[in-house]
């Protein structure tokens, strides 16, 4: 029994020792994604902001140099654009700059594998959360499963240097946002502040957490005194946080915190994207685009959850709802600090994804942007688990076979490595992938150009050109310093090219636009495929 016992308390420690030892083994085998470079360049120019106000000038022109060395941007340019945060990009060039990591292939490798570790530390917080949520140690080992499975959310948490970055302090805010609203003293009010300008300063969107705090505390059972006490103190902190997290706001914390609000409010940069088989522009999105990518690419067994756990808190919070009276005792939403959590989640899952579906806000290549719902998501799982257990009676069957569906999301994690990014369930049939988006981040030109120096093999300059809108040329960085000399990137001058790259992705209708149309003198002699469908093809000039 005491061996049963000790097993139980180091399972989860077995989980992240593994978990994170499979992460740093395989984070070389991603590739650049297409935004990577602006980030780094919004480091590095907010670096060498932050550094005219400090007394290390060598650090500075150092930095400087770096910056003037990133060209080739495929976003807007930092200084024209400069509301977007940096309290990840800006260390990393700190960083960098400092180590002086002068390798294009080791300084994108940094961020991979910081990306990666800050995923792995909102794991533990997500453990930490769930864990003082429920006590059955199966709920909370299914729950940490699914948190760290997702196949997209997994393949992103190596390079997606935003968004998942964003889930990842979202769900540190989490922690510190209960804590901080079932115990109001000034160190975890503090610290929450401290979590939610952080989430905050790298996306404006983080306010939803202060303000959903601020709502709860209004509702809940305390003092006038303390909740004013509570509210001011949480004002103060949080606003002074978010002006020194957001170098942005310094030299105009209000006016400039206002134009970040509007601009991201009504940002637009206009593409064309493949969507169920139709090419939609992205500011004219369907009411349908959030709701069907977040149905095809989850897991079907964190679907089921979800739709349980979310359709139970539904049910009880309308019961609450019916049943409140001034005269009754009990009549709140919630009747323990563990419901006052679930309503919390389901509030702010809610209020996100209504918002984002009715204001029609502006998406881009799926439903990345809104990653930190994954939290939400898996929370509401645990919910549906933890009433699984409490409302059914064969519930080892159930739990039995939930495991093995998640040991089959693991499975489709090996298959898809390294573009679990490609990831769908099969609620999609295998021939409409092909009417979705794939590869928008543009990762699998590193493997294909390992593929092109493996076919060569002369040591000669190789002109390739590419009939996607991916820039190619980002994923030779990855390469070592004597197989970039090798590679030149001729882009749709495809007269110029030995061969073609095709990654079926355009930014443009390519029924009617023949923009990258592949020549005919040009012949398709390999392909890279996952799942039956088809990551991108290799095409030779035949004269």
């Amino acid at each position: 029994m005491k061996a049963i016992n000790f097993f139980k308390k180091k399972i989860f420690l077995f989980i992240f020792f593994i978990y994170f030892f499979i992460g740093i083994s395989i984070v070389e085998d991603y590739g650049i994604s297409i935004d990577e470079e602006f980030q780094r360049f919004s480091g590095f120019y907010w670096l060498c902001y932050v550094l005219e106000f400090l007394p290390f000038d060598n650090v500075r022109i150092d930095a400087l140099n770096k910056l003037n060395d990133i060209q080739g941007l495929t976003l807007p340019n930092p200084k024209d654009f400069p509301f977007y945060g940096v309290v990840f990009d800006l260390p990393l060039a700190f960083l960098e700059t400092i180590f002086k990591i002068d390798s294009s292939k080791s300084y994108f490798l940094l961020r991979h594998q910081a990306t990666f570790i800050i995923f792995f530390i909102s794991a533990i917080y997500f453990y930490l959360i769930i864990k003082s949520r429920f006590k059955n140690k199966i709920v909370i080992f299914f729950g940490l499963l699914l948190y760290v499975s997702s196949p997209r959310i997994f393949g992103d948490s190596f390079y997606n240097n935003k968004d998942l970055i964003f889930l990842s302090l979202v769900t540190v805010s989490l922690y510190y946002f209960f804590k901080a609203i079932n115990n109001l003293n000034n160190k975890n009010v503090i610290l929450f502040s401290f979590f939610a300008a952080l989430t905050s300063a790298l996306r404006i969107l983080g306010l939803f957490l202060p303000i959903t705090f601020l709502i709860f505390l209004i509702l809940q059972k305390s003092s006038y005194k303390k909740k004013i006490f509570s509210f001011s103190l949480l004002l103060i902190f949080f606003l002074s946080f978010l002006i020194l997290l957001w170098p942005y706001l310094w030299s105009s914390p209000f006016n400039n915190f206002l134009y970040s609000f509007n601009i991201f409010s009504k940002y637009i940069i206009e593409i064309q994207m493949l969507f169920n088989g139709d090419y939609i522009y992205s500011n004219r999105l369907p009411m349908s685009y959030l709701p069907v990518w977040i149905l095809i690419t989850t897991p079907l067994i964190t679907l089921f959850l979800f739709i349980y756990g979310y359709i139970c808190l539904l049910k009880r919070l309308c019961s609450r709802i019916l049943q409140v009276k001034d005269d009754v005792p009990f009549n709140d939403f919630w009747r323990s600090k563990n419901e006052k959590k679930d309503l919390i989640i389901f509030f702010i899952f809610n209020s996100i994804f209504f918002y984002i579906i009715l204001s029609s806000t502006v998406l881009y290549t799926g439903w990345r942007h809104l990653y930190f719902l994954h939290s939400f998501m898996i929370y509401l799982g645990c919910v549906g688990l933890s009433l699984i257990n409490i409302n059914f009676k064969n519930t080892k069957i159930i739990f039995t076979s939930i495991g093995i569906l998640i040991l089959f999301t693991f499975y489709e994690i090996v298959k898809y490595h390294p573009f679990q990014s490609l990831y769908f369930n099969q609620l999609i049939q295998k021939t409409k992938k092909k009417d979705f988006e794939i590869d928008y981040w543009g990762l699998a030109g590193n493997q294909f150009l390992k593929e092109i120096l493996a076919l060569e093999g002369s040591g000669k300059r190789i002109n390739i050109g590419v009939a996607s809108y991916i820039p190619l040329e980002r994923s030779i960085k990855l390469l070592d310093d004597n197989e970039k000399k090798l590679i030149n990137i001729v882009g749709q001058e495809y007269e110029k090219a030995k061969y073609i790259f095709n990654n079926n992705l355009s930014e443009v209708n390519k029924l009617k636009n023949k923009k990258y149309l592949i020549p005919s003198n040009f012949k398709k002699i390999s392909y890279y495929s996952i799942n039956d469908f088809i990551v991108y093809e290799l095409y030779k000039k035949i004269n």
